[in-house]
């Protein structure tokens, strides 16, 4: 078998140089010479059976392809994080509506999002805090059978003055059944930038009030 054949074999485009590698790594360069190596030393008495010699290079043909196969995937799921990027680009300053209590006043807009679970409640309050945990308002909500109740705060406290932009705590709380329960709170953030993780192959949105989440997190856009 001439050099040719066993380069063609094992995958080697003639007159190809082989790809760089580190100094502790065996190439196909030197696998040939190890094959080269081992035919000239062996026992003319007891030469190498062509099964086994066949073998040793299927194998290792076979490993080279699947280093070469993994080295595809990775390029595929780059692929896949950059395009999912591109896409996460075009939310930049829509709503995020995830289940978080913590809502984001610009100092502009109101602040937006729905309670859960109100089918079963009578009456329905929602309660605005700000980070030193002052309620500062307090809205009530008349329900209507529904599973879902929205919601909006237009910044102002309970005496009609503007508050500041910032963040500010955001509950519910329901009478069920002649009980006082809390419910979960949905709020709209702005999402500000988009982030790539290359290690967790994750697209993150930035949200305005500080919150990082994944997009499998985000209830709905508006």
């Amino acid at each position: 078998m001439n050099a040719n054949g066993i380069n063609q074999l094992l995958g080697i485009p003639a007159g190809g140089q082989p790809a760089a590698r580190g100094s502790n790594e065996l190439g196909q360069e030197d696998f040939l010479e190890l094959m080269v190596a081992q035919l000239k030393n062996q026992d003319p008495t007891k030469p190498m059976d062509n099964s086994e010699f066949l073998s040793q290079m299927a194998e290792f043909s076979m490993v080279n392809g699947i280093e070469e196969l993994n080295s595809s995937f990775s390029g595929v799921a780059e692929s896949i994080l950059g395009a999912q990027g591109l896409q996460a680009a075009t939310l930049l300053d829509r709503q995020a509506m995830i289940e978080s209590p913590w809502g984001y006043f610009d100092g502009v807009g109101a602040v937006s999002g729905f309670v859960e679970g109100t089918a079963a409640a009578t009456q329905i309050e929602v309660q605005i805090r700000d980070t030193a945990g002052t309620l500062v308002r307090s809205v009530a909500i008349a329900p209507n059978g529904q599973g879902r109740l929205d919601f909006q705060w237009d910044g102002l406290d309970q005496d009609g003055n503007a508050l500041e932009s910032g963040d500010y705590h955001i509950s519910a709380v329901a009478a069920v059944d002649g009980a006082v329960i809390g419910l979960p709170v949905v709020t709209a953030n702005r999402i500000d930038s988009v982030s790539l993780d290359q290690a967790t192959q994750q697209v993150t949105l930035n949200l305005a009030n500080g919150q990082t989440v994944r997009l499998g997190e985000v209830r709905e856009y508006r």
